[in-house]
């Protein structure tokens, strides 16, 4: 079993941080009661990043993650390093030796422990991705991270690193019916576990129940909401794939958090996979890796 098999544990939603930070307007009162309703609901970690930040505050974020483990001892948390907010609407991206070791002892302190997964944020952003990765292994080698992985990576920057050390985990957008799955079905071919955030495509993307109406129908005969649906059938059918969602209001955090136990029945797979292959997307669990 995979390091960040274990720390996660069971399969399920991962709740982020990222709107309840970057939203304009979001309140510190309102984003802890959205924390705390996704904990209560069932999410199986938190995650967070130095990026997500105020011009003022490097750690509100973190704190965020922080408010979500004492909710519940013991919670995973995610973190990126490697990327932070130098402006208003201007971010940067550092992965130098200096800066990622900077980013986890602050992250470390913010937790009152190791990150449970520490994550180089923009990895499509940095020169030396070999310098990045031997810096993140040092630090899982010294124990000041549990785990390690890239975020925004792609398959030629995974198959860069991997003689360089083992990645525990990846995360990377995956929008359904909207982004490619290349790098969630390299990331299972080689057993590494993947983070998948966006997983309704962003707020640019069409409607949910535009891309997945089999869901929709059987959401709206179940009285179930379609968001809930989908992200069981997700969990079920992606093996090794952790949805992160983004949400800002308690009902929303608590609904998406509770996928994680919805039961998956046939009827649901076999709506979702339909769903699925009208958008020319393979589903390893149920039609096969690699299936075109």
């Amino acid at each position: 079993m995979d390091a960040v098999t274990q720390v996660l544990g069971e399969r399920g939603v991962v709740l982020g941080v990222a709107s309840l930070v970057l939203k304009e307007g979001m309140t510190a009162e309102r984003a802890e009661e959205v924390v705390r309703a996704g904990v209560a609901a069932g999410a199986v970690a938190i995650d967070t990043a130095r990026a997500y930040a105020t011009v003022d505050d490097e750690a509100v974020g973190e704190r965020l993650a922080r408010v979500a483990r004492d909710a519940k001892p013991g919670l995973p948390i995610i973190t990126k390093a490697g990327h932070y907010r130098i402006a208003t609407s201007a971010w940067d991206a550092d992965g130098s030796a200096e800066r990622l070791r900077h980013d986890a002892e602050v992250s470390r302190e913010v937790f009152g422990a190791p990150p449970s997964l520490l994550l180089l944020h923009r990895a499509d952003r940095v020169r030396d991705i070999e310098e990045s990765v031997r810096t993140l292994a040092q630090l899982r080698d010294e124990g000041l991270v549990d785990t390690i992985g890239l975020s925004n990576a792609t398959i030629e920057m995974l198959e860069q690193v991997r003689e360089i050390t083992h990645i525990n985990a990846v995360e990377n957008r995956l929008g359904l019916g909207v982004d490619r799955f290349d790098e969630y079905r390299y990331c299972f071919d080689n057993d590494i576990p993947f983070l998948a955030y966006a997983p309704f495509g962003g707020p640019q993307a069409a409607p949910l129940p535009t891309r997945v109406p089999r869901v929709a129908a059987l959401a709206m005969a179940r009285r179930a909401s379609v968001h809930r649906l989908t992200l069981a059938a997700m969990i079920d059918a992606l093996p090794g794939c952790w949805p992160i969602v983004g949400p800002t209001r308690v009902e929303s955090a608590a609904d998406a958090a509770a996928a994680g136990r919805e039961l998956v029945d046939d009827e649901l797979r076999a709506a979702f996979a339909e769903d699925m292959r009208t958008r020319d997307v393979p589903l390893p669990g149920l039609s096969g890796v690699g299936a075109d």
